[in-house]
């Protein structure tokens, strides 16, 4: 006899995203997967540097500010290959501006490590769907497209982020502004249909701006594979990032704790929700998501009280990467 599934089995039924966070934990214990260290600078994981979804390509400027700064994208203009007519580029958004600027920063902090003549000029795989596996750490054949549209996107716009800071002494803000005209000077990139050709080498010459901000400025270590697991996520992407960078906060400040409460989050996090509550539920989620990569993080929802708002406390945890790896692929 045939049994007909119930609700109640659906509900029994483990949820997709888990399983395949469990598949990929149990990978790593067995060997059968490896870790994959990379870096972040300080300022994407502070901030949510790209919109979550796409957003409404008629608008001329893609921005989100907060009282602690702002970001603010423009999109870039390309020349079709098929047309030889130029149009402008998507808006880099989602997951995938997110692992790609890890995987250059990576790669420029290494490149400068081991002292190379040229750490501005990254050298690509030769092969798109190599990238997409190699380097970012996707699925085989997994949106090979969107991959190629998203870093033309991502490496033609133009970032601009402030931090406004404030003196505990004398209460005076300042701005500081990070602005780059492009995050390329220029690149070769593959064809979505080309295979391996004799003698092409793809390749992104990054600008002074990028370089500078990753060499000269503070960088969070990051474990690759796991963002990469969170790339369909990310909102959750942000999260493990975010609590990448306050982990390794408490560890070098001495630290037991710190709590952040929902307006605080509200107000940094980028994202496009109108109220504190829809944000809320939100984050929650994207925090359970984040929290089955980091099973040994230390953090707590905190009910509010009428007098106090509920938020976040993230305690001093295991690091999810010694920062002496940060570099190593």
């Amino acid at each position: 006899m045939t049994k007909v599934p119930s609700n109640n089995d659906d509900l029994q039924r483990p949820p997709r995203d888990l399983v395949r966070a469990l598949d990929h934990l149990s990978g790593l214990e067995k060997g059968e997967i490896e870790e994959r260290y990379g870096v972040a600078p300080q300022l994407f994981a502070q901030f949510g540097l790209f919109p979550l979804t796409a957003p409404d390509e008629s608008a001329p400027l893609w921005s989100r500010e907060n009282p602690f700064g702002g970001v603010s994208i423009t999109r870039g203009v390309v020349v079709d290959p098929a047309t030889g007519k130029q149009q402008l580029t998507r808006y880099p958004s989602g997951g995938l501006p997110r692992l790609f600027l890890v995987d250059l920063a990576t790669e420029v902090l290494a490149a400068h490590k081991r002292g190379d003549e040229h750490p501005e000029v990254i050298d690509l795989t030769r092969t798109l769907n190599r990238y997409t596996t190699e380097r970012l750490g996707l699925r085989k054949g997994s949106r090979n497209r969107a991959v190629l549209d998203q870093v033309v996107a991502t490496a033609r716009a133009t970032i601009a982020v402030s931090r406004i800071d404030t003196d505990a002494g004398t209460g005076r803000r300042s701005a500081e502004v990070w602005d780059t005209p492009k995050v390329a000077d220029r690149y070769k990139l593959w064809l979505p249909e080309q295979n391996a050709l004799d003698g092409f080498e793809p390749f992104i010459k990054l600008t002074r701006e990028f370089i500078e901000l990753v060499i000269d400025g503070q960088n969070v270590p990051v474990r690759r594979d796991l963002l990469a697991q969170l790339a369909g996520k990310p909102m959750a992407f942000d999260v493990l990032l975010w609590l990448g960078n306050i982990t390794y906060w408490l560890h070098r400040s001495g630290k037991r704790d710190a709590f952040y409460d929902w307006p605080y989050l509200f107000a940094t996090f980028t994202h496009d929700y109108g109220t504190l509550k829809n944000f809320t539920a939100s984050w929650k989620a994207a925090l359970i998501e984040a929290m089955r990569y980091y099973p040994e993080g230390r953090v707590d929802v905190v009910r509010g009280t009428r007098a106090k708002p509920g938020g976040v406390r993230v305690s001093r945890s295991p690091l999810l990467i010694e920062p002496k790896r940060a570099t190593r692929t």
